[in-house]
């Protein structure tokens, strides 16, 4: 590490906890040398960092601007060290990717399981957002590249690979349904429904589709979470619409399974695979999209 790097890491946690007392304690330093080297700092810019409170420091515009720049300072150098271990052909690094919610199962872990196997010296920080915010994480360097539901034409984004996600009625295996290859959304009225509601985006296509049929629905609950929604149905209250990629574990398991409704108002749901194409991958992010790349084949 560089030898300013020392007064980054006691700046940064000491604006993080905003108490030197706070900072020493999380860094194992002494509050005194912390001190020392933020006042020795400020001495050189002629300008305070923080101010000085009998509650505690708050930062003053010098610095925010600073803290601003040590947080992508330190992404840079990270980015830098990769490059470098690239140039030493070292398999080894850290990726970051954003994901929504529902990708985080069998997919994910299947696919870090083989990355590890060949590759153990990658390590990953997994985030789960919703579509804006992985838009945003890969805009601003924060996530490698995410796995988003539908994204919106940008050009500060890149879609590498998709997957088409169709709908379908979801039943415990013994279900009456459980047999049938595809269904109608008409055919499956005389059962109770466990349906989705917002935020979760699939609840606009199926309050379409409730009120397109014209028929009422016995609604034995509607929840916006994907995980009640799949208890909900291994416990035989009732069936649901989701998509396959939902239900991925309980189809593997034995316990749920999928039946693909045919209606054709219905249009599938696109997951993508995206980076931003103004950002250069690391070679640990390179081997990490290849091998998602392959996966999304497979869908």
């Amino acid at each position: 590490m560089f030898a300013f790097s020392r007064f980054l890491l006691y700046f940064t946690e000491v604006a993080r906890q905003g108490s030197f007392r706070k900072a020493s304690e999380a860094l194992h330093v002494s509050a005194s040398s912390i001190d020392r080297q933020i006042l020795r700092v400020e001495q050189e810019l002629a300008m305070p960092l923080f101010e000085r409170h009998p509650t505690g420091l708050r930062l003053t515009a010098a610095g925010e601007l600073l803290l601003h720049a040590a947080n992508n300072w330190k992404k840079d150098f990270t980015r830098v060290c990769e490059q470098l271990d690239d140039l030493r052909g070292l398999r080894r690094g850290h990726v970051r990717i954003a994901t929504i919610d529902a990708i985080n199962r069998h997919f994910f872990s299947t696919m870090l399981k083989e990355v590890h196997k060949h590759y153990p010296n990658i390590s990953f920080t997994l985030t789960t957002i919703n579509n804006i915010h992985i838009q945003q994480a890969l805009i601003s360097g924060e996530a490698d590249f995410g796995i988003m539901l539908n994204p919106q034409t940008s050009r500060e984004l890149q879609v590498r690979a998709f997957a088409e996600m169709n709908m379908g009625i979801v039943v415990p295996t013994g279900h009456p349904l459980a047999s049938r290859s595809a269904v109608r959304f008409s055919q499956c009225l005389d059962y109770p429904f466990i349906l989705p509601s917002a935020p979760l985006m699939i609840s606009e296509p199926v309050e379409a589709l409730v009120n397109i049929s014209g028929n009422e629905v016995k609604e034995v609950a509607v929840s916006n979470n994907i995980h009640m929604i799949r208890t909900l149905i291994k416990e035989q209250m009732g069936i649901g619409i989701l998509c396959r990629l939902d239900i991925l574990d309980e189809i593997e398991s034995g316990q749920l399974a999928f039946v693909p409704l045919t209606d054709p108002q219905l249009k599938p749901f696109t997951l993508a695979l995206c980076v931003s194409p103004a950002r250069q991958l690391s070679l640990a992010a390179s081997m990490m999209l290849n091998q998602l790349e392959m996966l999304f084949s497979q869908l």
